[in-house]
């Protein structure tokens, strides 16, 4: 926007900054319109980080910014808001210039051209059905994903399975102990997940089982025959499992590499850790101390010789260093693993594995409205069953809402549905906070929610394809005097775009491009409501037609980052 590039200059002229286009971009909102168009909050940080008045800052700035064909008026507001009202003709040439943008590539700022991004999320185990807790990663993961690829990065998806670890040890044992072959040929993952249950129960009561799951794990790692066979079977049928779930929610990985893929990698990392004394002998195992006294050390081998989940991990930093030399590496994972996500990028930094932006994504827990799906021990939640609850809840919100559809229209809807309310549920939330999965809000037609928007999504397509194709470039010289309020806003909250992708990205918060995008939804859905389009004349309706284009352009982009889809018809 023209006005980013105003409070640029000024805070150059004013401040002597250097390139404060990003600070300038991120720092405009839309106010009430009693205030004016366009509102910056850059005099608060530039106040904040010379430790001055905010309102000083604002008044030197001011003395830069002068008025011109776009911008009518410049004022202050507050303790040292700038707010900028727009003339009527900058206003049209801004929704002329959107609408250009919107049937190209410039509506998204290409800020990652060049940069590589490895990423790691959902990362199930192997041997586990996938439970609705893994939700959060896989989701919260994919839509990361596709916003950065939309904002110009390469991006390596990897998930990073869990195929080795202690717990393989006693499954083994509980399946040679207890397992019937035949059942679990016919329901592998149902019959693992009941003996590694068993396996639990009975270690409450016998303390020697335990150390025979260690024992079988060891073994496993030292390559005993029987046991790699096992372990292999187990891999398999599990893959063979995880995998609809993921088609079913449009998730998918460049690579899958488990644990087990870095098996031959960790040995040469520890050797030149002890080599670079990074990595000391401690009552037999190898660790590395902590620079805090009050942290414990890492533990990198156990005093058996098993190696740990820290040491798989530091091997995967090495990989993809060397396979993609990325500028950021990037984990999504359970705010309460943020500890251990700490310590294995101090000893990565320490090992000097990679120079790469190391960042981790946390999330926190989700909870459940009604109470009903809490787990119990043995007793999780399938991730399936949410979708198959999901799916028939759909069905039956689109049976009583979609009179005009024939049966397989209705199921096809509700099934897209379905993903897209799961998805928009987690991703409507800030995942810094626990996030709540409540079925009243996410399958409404009315609030804050995925139908809603697929609905009026549904409904601007199909008001557009009853439009002729002559309005798109004839507003740029037709005077209009912008008079309606709720236009205004439209076009300004289309401008801004930009600012709240770059949160996006730059916070690593898809929540940002979901509130942005129902708050843009619920205003379009007031002009469709209070104004006509179609059946408006001249002027209006050019400008109001020019809306609605970037309107259904912009909400596909936030539909693609965010992984929703809408049906045809609804």
């Amino acid at each position: 926007m023209h006005i980013s590039q105003l409070i640029t200059e000024a805070c150059a002229a004013a401040f002597v900054q250097g390139d404060a286009s990003r600070a300038a971009e991120e720092s405009l909102s839309i106010p009430d319109q009693a205030f004016g168009d366009v509102a910056t909050s850059i005099a608060m940080r530039i106040a904040a980080e010379q430790k001055l008045s905010p309102r000083d800052v604002a008044l030197q700035l001011l003395k830069h910014i002068p008025t011109d064909d776009m911008v009518a008026e410049v004022a202050i507001a507050g303790s040292g808001y700038i707010n900028f009202r727009i003339s009527p003709a900058a206003m049209t040439s801004l929704l002329s210039d959107l609408t250009s943008a919107s049937k190209g590539e410039t509506i998204v700022p290409q800020l990652g051209l060049g940069k590589t991004v490895v990423m790691d999320y959902s990362h199930p185990n192997i041997g586990k059905p996938m439970g609705v807790h893994h939700l959060l990663s896989t989701i919260i993961g994919d839509s990361l994903k596709r916003t950065m690829r939309a904002a110009g990065f390469t991006v390596i998806a990897d998930n990073f399975i869990g195929d080795l670890g202690t717990q393989f040890g006693k499954l083994i044992w509980a399946v040679k102990q207890w397992g019937d072959y035949s059942a679990i040929e016919a329901n592998p993952i149902t019959e693992l997940q009941k003996l590694y249950v068993k396996f639990h129960i009975e270690a409450d009561s016998d303390i020697e089982l335990d150390d025979a799951g260690r024992a079988e794990y060891l073994k496993l790692e030292q390559g005993d025959a029987e046991n790699r066979a096992l372990w292999r079977k187990i891999v398999t049928w599990s893959k063979a499992e995880i995998q609809p779930i993921y088609d079913e929610l449009g998730v998918s990985f460049d690579v899958m590499h488990g644990e087990s893929f870095y098996e031959d990698a960790m040995e040469p990392i520890l050797e030149d850790g002890k080599s670079k004394g990074v990595l000391v002998e401690s009552q037999g195992a190898l660790v590395c101390l902590s620079d805090k006294e009050d942290e414990p050390p890492a533990i990198l081998r156990k005093s058996d010789g098993a190696t740990l989940y820290l040491t798989r991990d530091l091997a995967r930093i090495d990989y993809w260093e060397k396979t993609w030399h990325p500028q950021i590496m990037m984990v999504v994972l359970d705010s309460a693993q943020s500890f251990a996500q700490q310590q294995l990028y101090s000893v990565a930094r320490k090992l000097d594995l990679t120079q790469a932006d190391l960042v981790q994504v946390n999330f926190g827990r989700m909870r459940f409205a009604d109470g009903s799906m809490s787990t119990r021990k043995g007793n999780i939640l399938l991730l399936n069953d949410v979708i198959k609850e999901a799916k028939s809840r759909a069905l039956e919100l689109v049976k009583n809402k979609s009179y005009n559809l024939n049966e397989s229209e209705q199921q096809q809807a509700a099934d897209i549905l379905a993903i897209s309310s799961i998805k928009y549920n987690v991703l409507s939330q800030n995942r810094l906070s626990d996030i709540t999965f409540d079925w009243s809000t996410m399958l409404n037609f009315e609030g804050n929610s995925a139908p809603y928007l697929a609905y009026s999504l549904v409904r601007l397509r199909s008001l557009l394809a009853k439009a002729d194709s002559g309005y798109a470039t004839a507003a740029n010289g037709t005077p209009y005097d912008w008079v309606d309020s709720i236009e205004r806003e439209l076009v300004l909250q289309l401008a801004d775009f930009n600012s709240v992708f770059l949160r996006a990205v730059n916070e690593y918060k898809p929540s940002h491009l979901a509130t942005y995008a129902f708050t843009l939804a619920q205003n379009y859905n007031n002009l469709y409501n209070r104004l006509p389009i179609l059946s408006a004349e001249g002027s209006a309706r050019i400008v109001r037609l020019q809306i609605s284009t970037a309107v259904e352009a912009i909400l596909l982009v936030c539909f693609e980052c965010l992984g929703l889809a809408a049906p045809k018809k609804m």
